[in-house]
């Protein structure tokens, strides 16, 4: 009974003091140990969705380079000749199938923004990322506007093509540069993609 309501010595309380402490700081570093882990595996499964949605994105333009640089060529040499320009000249003339438009994914973006995981990624690659959806999304509003302004049935209605014809070099001419300049980013961003590797929150 005396042991007991005898005080404790300083040497005693020091250590008990010094072994929670060290509880305290082994269970936060391993909560931060988890976290990090969590981060990594989400960076991970980030990059993941945006080498295979940059490689389907990059395969969907690189598809339509042939036919966008061919349709370009024959509109303006329809246009530079001397025949009519009404619309059986154009269809005997020009190999027309539409613009066809390069429809874009964006799920791995919309999913990074949404769960934040950009962050976890580094920042220069979250920089070459969001560098080429911001380019794409570019291409794909020109694309939205001139399927919506210029190819409406008032204007195939009209026996001279002239402006129709017009309306499409000029909107190809512009394809023809942002395609092959998105191409470039996306080779560049997969070479990216492939040798990073995630880059979560260092330790503090």
């Amino acid at each position: 009974m005396r042991d007991t309501l005898r005080p404790k010595s300083w040497l005693g309380l020091l250590t008990e003091v010094v072994l929670i402490g060290l509880s305290v700081f082994l269970a936060l570093m391993a909560d931060q140990w988890r976290v990090r882990r969590e981060h990594r595996q989400e960076a991970e499964a980030t990059l993941g969705y945006f080498r295979e949605e940059v490689m389907t994105n990059r395969d969907a333009m690189a598809k339509e380079r042939a036919y966008h640089e061919n349709l370009s060529q024959e509109i303006g040499h329809f246009l530079e000749s001397d025949g009519p320009k009404n619309r059986q000249a154009f269809d005997a003339t020009v190999h027309f199938a539409g613009v066809h438009p390069v429809i874009f994914e964006r799920t791995a973006w919309d999913l990074a923004l949404a769960n934040q995981s950009l962050s976890y990624l580094k920042p220069s690659l979250a920089y070459a990322i969001s560098r080429v959806y911001t380019r794409q999304q570019a291409f794909q509003t020109l694309e939205n506007s001139f399927l919506q302004s210029a190819l409406s049935p008032s204007m195939f209605g009209q026996q001279d093509v002239t402006s129709l014809a017009s309306a499409i070099l000029a909107y190809l001419t512009d394809v023809n540069i942002e395609e092959p300049a998105l191409l470039k980013l996306y080779d560049q961003l997969l070479h990216q993609l492939d040798i990073s590797s995630p880059s979560p929150s260092p330790p503090p």
